[in-house]
C-alpha cells in the first residue's frame, strides 16, 4: 500500500510573517513536520508543496521533494483541497500511484512519527476513507443567535466528565484514501478520529502559540532516582522534591526502589509519578528514557554510573562520596566538603535546598528569655536522640515549653510513650507535619542532628545544638561555632551530663544565643536552590552542544 504526505507550506504567512521558515528551538518550522513524515514507517514519499523558492529549497535540503504551486494556488483564500490535489496529481503523473493521501501542516510541528502511522493504519484497515486528528475540548461552551443573544451549547449544567465530548481539529493530519481527494474535498463518508495529547496537538496560529511549542520542544524528561526509609531518613526524598517543585518546564519522575515504602508514600502524596523497581533500577531508567537522571542515594558505584552514561543519559549526584562520584557530569554536595574539588563538583551551602515553606518564613526577634525548645531529629531518628534529648531537658532548670516533632519513619514510638510519662516537664509531641519552616521560627533553641536540617535552622537564625546521626553526619561542615552551630558530635557518644551542661549555658545566656544567631543568618541560604538548578542545567546544555559537535564530526566524516 502506497502511502503519499502532503505538506503544505506557502511563503506568504500574515500572522507570523515568514512562519514555515522562522527558526523554532534551533530549526525551521517546516523542518518539524518532515522530520516527522520522513521517520513515519508508514509513509513512502513526503511532498511539500509550495510556490516559494527558499521553502523548496530548504524542503529539499531536509530530504522532502517539493512540487511547484501555480500561482493561481498560492493566495491567502484559497482552500487546501484544490492544492493537496494538483499536488497528488503532479505526484501520479511522475509514476507513483498512492492508495493513502495525507495532509500534514507544518504548523503541527509536535506531530509523533507514531500517530501518522496510527492514521494510516486506521485507513489501511478498510474501515474508515477519512481520518482527522482532534483534540478533547469538552467544556461549558456558549455562542450567539441570530437576534445577537448569548445562548448556552448546552443542554444542562455538569462537570466536565459528564458532557458529552467535544472535539476540535488540530490541522495536524487529515488523511483519506486516494478515491476521495479532489479538487473540492478530502473528506470521505466513513469518517474517524483519533485523538492526540494536548502537547502533541498544539497549532501555532499565534505569536503565543510559538512561545509555547518553543517551551515544549525545549522540555526534558527528568528522572529523580531516591530512597527514603528508617535507616537513611527522609532528607534525601524532601530535597528531591524541593527540586521538583521548581522544575516547571520539564517533565518529572521519581524512579524508587519497592523495597522501601516510606519514601514512595511521601512523593505519591504530593503527586508526583512514581516508578517502582525491583532489583536493577537502570532498566527502569532504561524504559522510561530520561534525559536527566539525578541520583540522590548517596555513595554510587562506578559501574553504575557507567551504565546510565553507556545509554545516553546525562547524570547528576548528590553528596556522593563513592566511586560514582568520578563518573558523574555533575556531583552537588552541600554537607560535605573536599579539600581538592574535582572538575563539575560543587561544594557547600550555596547548593542547599531549603524546602518552599522557608523562602516565605522571616526570622522573628531573638528573646531574652528561652520560651520555646525544639526537638527535633528528622525523618527516621535511627539512633533515637530524640529520647536523649528530651531526658536532658527534663534535667535544665527553666519555665520554658518544649515542642517535639517526629518524622514519617520514627520507629521509637514505644519507647517514647514510655517515657513522656516518666518526664516532669510536659513535652507536645507531634509528627509528620507540614509546617515545620514555623515550628523552627517560633522555637528560641533547637536541638538536631547534623543534616539538613541545620541549614533550616539557620535559615531561620535559630540557635541550634547537633548531635550527629552517625560518622557520615560528622563530616557536616556548615555545622560547626563558625556557623553558629553547637556541635556536640556523635550523639551516640554525647554524655546526658555534656548535653545538659550545653543546654543550661545557652538557656542562661542570651549573648551567646545573639551571636549563633547572627551567624547563622550572615549565611545566604535563600538562593540554593536556584544556584542547584543553574549548575544542573548550564551544564547539561554543555554537554548536549559538546555531544552535538561530536555527532556533526561523525557524519561530516561519513560524507567525506
Amino acid at each position: 500500500m502506497n502511502v503519499l504526505a502532503v505538506i503544505p507550506a506557502r511563503g506568504g504567512s500574515k500572522g507570523i510573517p515568514r512562519k514555515n521558515l522562522r527558526i523554532l528551538a534551533g530549526k525551521p518550522l517546516i523542518w518539524y513536520i518532515i522530520n516527522a513524515a520522513r521517520k513515519a514507517k508508514s509513509v513512502d514519499r513526503v511532498v511539500v508543496t509550495t510556490e516559494d523558492e527558499e521553502i523548496a529549497l530548504v524542503a529539499r535540503r531536509f530530504g522532502a521533494e517539493v512540487v511547484q504551486r501555480p500561482p493561481e494556488l498560492a493566495g491567502d483564500a484559497v482552500p487546501l483541497d484544490p492544492v493537496v490535489d494538483h499536488a497528488v496529481r503532479e505526484v501520479e503523473a511522475s509514476g507513483f500511484k498512492p492508495d493513502i493521501v495525507l495532509t500534514l501542516q507544518p504548523t503541527s510541528p509536535l506531530l509523533k512519527p507514531e500517530s501518522i502511522d496510527k492514521a494510516v493504519e486506521i485507513l489501511a484497515g478498510g474501515e474508515a476513507e477519512t481520518v482527522i486528528s482532534v483534540i478533547d475540548r469538552t467544556h461549558l461552551y456558549w455562542t450567539v443567535d441570530e437576534q445577537g443573544r448569548y445562548k448556552p451549547l448546552y443542554k444542562e449544567r455538569l462537570n466536565r466528565q459528564y458532557l458529552p465530548p467535544l472535539y476540535q481539529e488540530t490541522g495536524g493530519i487529515i488523511g483519506s484514501v486516494r478515491r476521495v481527494v479532489t479538487p473540492k474535498s478530502r473528506i470521505g463518508e466513513k469518517l474517524t478520529l483519533i485523538e492526540l495529547s494536548r502537547d502533541e496537538a498544539v497549532d501555532i496560529d499565534s505569536d503565543l502559540d510559538w512561545w509555547v511549542v518553543e517551551k515544549l520542544l525545549q522540555r526534558r524528561r527528568i528522572a529523580f532516582r531516591v530512597d527514603g526509609y528508617r535507616e537513611i531518613g527522609l532528607g534525601h526524598v524532601y530535597r528531591a522534591l524541593t527540586l521538583a517543585h521548581r522544575i516547571l518546564d520539564h517533565e518529572i519522575f521519581f524512579v524508587m526502589d519497592e523495597r522501601f515504602p516510606l519514601g514512595i508514600r511521601l512523593v505519591r502524596d504530593r503527586n508526583y509519578r512514581v516508578v517502582e523497581f525491583s532489583g536493577d533500577p537502570v532498566r527502569a531508567l532504561e524504559e522510561l528514557k530520561p534525559d536527566v537522571v539525578i541520583n540522590d542515594i548517596l555513595d554510587t558505584d562506578a559501574d553504575y554510573i557507567r551504565a546510565l552514561k553507556e545509554r545516553g543519559f546525562f547524570v547528576v549526584n548528590f553528596e556522593d562520596l563513592g566511586p560514582g562520584a568520578l563518573e558523574a557530569d555533575v556531583v552537588i554536595n552541600a554537607l560535605y566538603s573536599d579539600p581538592l574539588p574535582k572538575p563539575h563538583h560543587y561544594y557547600g551551602p550555596e547548593y542547599v535546598c531549603l524546602r518552599e515553606e522557608f523562602y516565605s518564613a522571616q526570622p522573628r526577634s531573638l528573646r531574652r528569655k528561652v520560651s520555646r525548645v525544639l526537638v527535633t531529629f528528622g525523618g527516621t531518628d535511627p539512633a533515637n536522640l530524640t529520647a536523649k534529648a528530651l531526658r536532658a531537658l527534663d534535667r535544665v532548670e527553666g519555665d520554658f515549653d518544649v515542642t517535639c516533632v517526629l518524622g514519617l519513619g520514627y520507629s521509637h514510638t514505644q519507647e517514647l510513650e514510655k517515657l513522656l510519662p516518666a518526664l516532669k516537664r510536659k513535652i507536645t509531641v507531634r509528627r509528620n507535619i507540614r509546617s515545620m519552616s514555623e515550628e523552627i521560627r517560633r522555637a528560641d533553641l533547637a536541638i538536631t542532628s547534623a543534616g539538613r536540617t541545620v541549614y533550616e535552622m539557620a535559615a531561620l537564625g535559630t540557635p541550634t545544638v547537633v548531635m550527629a546521626q552517625n560518622e557520615r553526619e560528622m563530616r557536616h561542615l556548615f555545622a560547626n561555632a563558625e556557623h553558629g552551630v553547637a556541635n556536640l558530635g556523635l550523639g551516640t557518644q554525647v554524655s546526658d551530663d555534656e548535653l545538659v551542661a550545653k543546654l543550661r549555658e545557652l538557656l542562661d545566656d542570651f549573648e551567646v544565643r545573639r551571636e549563633m544567631r547572627e551567624r547563622m543568618l550572615a549565611v545566604d541560604l535563600r538562593s540554593s536552590v536556584e544556584n542547584v538548578l543553574r549548575v544542573i542545567f548550564e551544564t547539561f546544555e554543555k554537554w548536549q552542544a559538546e555531544n552535538s559537535r561530536k555527532e556533526r564530526e561523525v557524519e561530516e566524516a561519513k560524507g567525506d
